[in-house]
């Protein structure tokens, strides 16, 4: 792994919330990434900032384009000029709209990172269109692509090669689940409706799942790990 990077929700453990930056930043990750959750991020992200050496990168999501562009304008007040833009749970258009017109606002003075899902998702009818999609953002000017997490890396390997062909490669970013039990995988693969091929579920508990990741994703130079904010997660990739 040539590069890695982490995702952090907000806590309000604030004892616990350093403890775990100081342990991501031992990683030497690029950036770290901190969702929304269900309550705004903003103060969060500024205590974290205050805490931490590594570049911060907060997500924003696009339910309305008047407080998108406010929140920006809040955090670059704090000198954060880095921001994950996603559509969100709840919403029901694609954030490509809402990304365009942030660009246009704010010129290249700000960094847009974008979710993309390379398997099924509500909003995509089938993997060509979202790699249109990808396309579309990258002429827009997306500075990188942060995927879902995935446990078929055949599709992932098949888009790879296609997005190399239009030129996203160097800005995309795989997204690597932390390593729990079967049961946790097989509720957030059915919610996120990632596919889960049968006989990894069966031996699921036999299989070096670090191995099934990198050896048959040596080419990828950036990984992202969605950590739940537990050490023990990324233990079992990165010791």
């Amino acid at each position: 792994m040539k590069h890695i990077s982490f995702e952090i929700f907000p806590s309000k453990n604030i004892k616990e919330n350093i403890s775990f930056i100081k342990y991501l930043e031992k990683k030497n990750p690029k950036f770290i990434t901190i969702t929304c959750g269900k309550n705004d991020n903003f103060e969060f992200v500024k205590f974290i900032k205050k805490n931490s050496n590594t570049d911060i990168i907060p997500h924003i999501i696009c339910n309305n384009l008047f407080f998108l562009i406010k929140k920006i304008i809040d955090f670059i007040k704090i000198k954060i000029f880095n921001f994950v833009i996603i559509t969100g749970d709840n919403i029901k258009k694609n954030s490509f709209e809402i990304i365009k017109k942030v660009r246009n606002f704010f010129g290249h003075i700000i960094r847009i990172f974008s979710g993309i899902y390379l398997e099924e998702h509500k909003l995509t009818k089938n993997l060509l269109n979202e790699i249109l999609f990808i396309y579309k953002k990258k002429k827009i000017g997306i500075n990188g692509f942060i995927s879902q997490f995935f446990y078929n890396y055949n599709i992932i390997n098949y888009c790879i090669n296609i997005l190399k062909k239009i030129g996203v490669n160097k800005n995309f970013i795989l997204g690597i689940f932390p390593k729990k039990n079967i049961k946790e995988i097989l509720y957030f693969t059915n919610k996120c409706k990632i596919e889960l091929p049968i006989w990894l579920i069966k031996n699921f508990n036999f299989i070096n799942i670090k191995k099934f990741y990198f050896n048959n994703l040596n080419k990828i130079n950036h990984f992202h790990f969605y950590t739940f904010n537990k050490k023990e997660f990324l233990d079992y990739y990165l010791k």
